[in-house]
């Protein structure tokens, strides 16, 4: 899976907008962090005060945008979230750290910095997916 999916929206979607480098490539549904006033894809090191959401937009170089569209999370938001490891019940609950802007590594053990939070596996353990929401402050 090459994307983040919102699966449960609460209320009412948030959609908020802030700057990008020009040079910055962007990608829907891939997750954004804020790096020195700028949103970039988020990696293994975000944590929760960095946190954007989830990319709204896709814009390639050529595009030359100073600006992105992202989805705010709430804490009533699940999304469907590809993870490192085959997905686990007894991971539900765990805080996650990210692998990279699309994937949650779930390594069985809870981080204290981490951005996700696994409410449930989806599909096949194989298909190394989950239903989950960001930890938000």
């Amino acid at each position: 899976m090459a994307t983040v999916k919102q699966v449960t929206i609460k209320n009412t979607r948030e959609l908020l907008e802030t700057n990008k480098a020009t040079g910055t490539v962007m990608t829907l549904g891939n997750i954004l962090a804020m790096t020195a006033g700028l949103a970039v894809d988020a990696d293994s090191g975000t944590v929760v005060a960095d946190l954007l959401g989830v990319c709204n937009d896709t814009i390639s170089i050529a595009d030359a945008e100073t600006r992105v569209t992202y989805i705010k999370p709430s804490d009533d938001d699940t999304f469907l979230i590809s993870v490192a490891n085959n997905s686990d019940a007894t991971h539900n609950g765990q805080a996650m750290v990210l692998t990279n802007a699309t994937t949650a590594n779930n390594t069985g053990t809870t981080s204290a910095t981490g951005i996700v939070q696994q409410v449930e596996p989806y599909g096949e353990n194989t298909d190394k997916l989950i239903i989950g929401k960001f930890l938000t402050l």
